[in-house]
């Protein structure tokens, strides 16, 4: 007879991305035996650097932290992590509602009244935003009211210009990586409180959600947290089934993995954790909750060049467009090396879209937009690597998971709640920075604080 392998921990945790592994690292310091369980055969979760040619990281997944992400710059710091700021110099191309491509400058001459219009509603939603408290968005005052309507038929009733509201739309998709009309406008509100205000959440400049890099690439944080907790981290270890009672769980493996401990937290995305079969299975209210967050759709795609030819002309690297299939780009060059590095962002629709086609026709069509706003010199790449996340078996998605109509108000409560001897983590839990790193390592620090607290160390 062949007996399962097993292991013994205070606490069992479910999934390496960076909230669980800040949570086994609190958890070592007071005092308790971790274990974290991963899936796949690296940790990290939705953050994955990879080389586009030797000694040139390119950010598959996470890439970016903001100034007021203090918990990430804290980390990068405690582990050696060097940051550089994001390369902002030089205008923005943009392409909207049948402008034809246009200089930053060019555009806000044409189009002046029309981002005027834009910014009083950022400033009205900055205002509506304040009333939603974080830990409980389904408590505010006009909670049920603004829960029953989708973020996109709010804002089709502001009246906008075609131009602003499609400019709105691509900001807006950027962030949650799905439609508008797929996502409750409380639940936008939220994404919005969580963050700060509308400005920091849609800049790249100072305040914004993305103005800050890692030296050697975003990798290099979890890579350097799990060197401190390797003797308490399982790889390829896909968790089947959690048995839990009032002071024990059992948490069963493919492969035949047991892992018994006084306690688990689960830190995937809510639709994945859902997948986890439960023993005795879990109130109805969180199953439900589970079947209504789904994961967005989101891809990069990166073009290597010998140099950053588009500094040159004056430009930034950056378009706004919805001639597509990308919408966004960025300059995402890294300090000391010459060669230039130009990321195109496809998320939702276009990632859903573009994603499935094959490669020499993604590749093709993404070629195009670059050669409209940068020139001929964009045609002709020295490498190409792009990435999408709905494929990836144990992520099935990225970048974070939204709320459609009345599920904050009818399930947010089973959220983060925990039951009994299991603690939920992951971004999608957090009340700072929610669907950021930043957010991840908040619900780490929560759950294990939590769990610390029950269990004493």
């Amino acid at each position: 007879m062949i007996t399962a392998p097993s292991r013994e921990a205070d606490v069992i945790i479910v999934g390496a991305g960076i909230s669980g592994m800040i949570a086994a690292r609190a958890l070592l310091a007071a005092g308790l035996t971790p274990l974290v369980l991963e899936a796949d055969d690296r940790v990290g979760g939705r953050i994955l650097t990879e080389e586009a040619l030797p000694g040139l990281p390119v950010e598959l997944g996470a890439q970016w932290i903001g100034d007021t992400h203090h918990r990430m710059f804290a980390l990068a710091e405690e582990l050696g992590v060097q940051t550089f700021p994001q390369y902002d110099d030089g205008e923005t191309s943009y392409q909207l509602a049948g402008s034809g491509v246009l200089r930053q400058n060019d555009f806000h001459s044409r189009f002046g009244a029309e981002l005027a219009e834009l910014e009083k509603v950022l400033r009205l939603l900055d205002e509506l935003a304040a009333e939603v408290p974080p830990e409980a968005p389904w408590l505010a005052p006009h909670a049920a009211e603004w829960d029953s309507i989708t973020a996109g038929a709010w804002y089709d009733g502001q009246g906008l210009s075609p131009v602003a509201r499609t400019l709105l739309e691509i900001c807006t998709v950027g962030i949650l990586a799905v439609p508008t009309v797929e996502v409750s406008f409380l639940h936008l509100l939220f994404t919005i409180q969580t963050c700060g205000v509308t400005s920091e959440l849609f800049a790249e400049s100072e305040g914004g959600a993305q103005t800050t890099r890692f030296v050697g690439g975003t990798g290099e944080i979890p890579r350097r947290l799990a060197a401190l907790i390797a003797d308490h981290l399982v790889l390829e270890a896909p968790v089947l089934l959690i048995e839990h009672g009032a002071e024990q769980v059992t948490v069963t493996c493919r492969g035949g993995l047991v892992a018994r401990g006084r306690r688990v937290i689960v830190t995937l995305s809510p639709t994945l954790a859902g997948r986890i079969m439960y023993d005795p299975p879990l109130p109805g209210v969180r199953d439900q909750l589970t079947q209504r967050l789904p994961n967005a759709s989101a891809m990069k795609a990166f073009f290597v060049y010998d140099e950053p030819f588009w500094r040159a002309d004056g430009l930034n690297g950056q378009l706004i467009s919805d001639i597509g299939p990308a919408r966004m780009s960025n300059d995402t060059c890294m300090p000391g090396d010459g060669r230039g590095v130009l990321l195109l962002f496809l998320e939702g629709d276009q990632a859903r879209t573009y994603g499935r086609l094959p490669t020499d026709r993604r590749r093709g069509a993404l070629t195009a937009e670059l050669v409209r706003h940068f020139g001929p010199k964009a045609a002709h790449p020295e490498c190409y690597v792009d990435g999408e996340w709905a494929e990836r078996q144990w992520t099935r998605g990225c970048y974070n998971a939204n709320c459609g109509p009345l599920v904050w108000t009818t399930f947010g409560p089973a959220l983060a709640a925990p039951v009994g001897a299991i603690h939920w983590a992951g971004t999608d839990t957090a009340t700072h920075w929610s669907a950021y790193m930043e957010g991840a390592v908040e619900s780490g620090e929560r759950a294990a604080a939590a769990v610390i607290g029950e269990l004493g160390g």
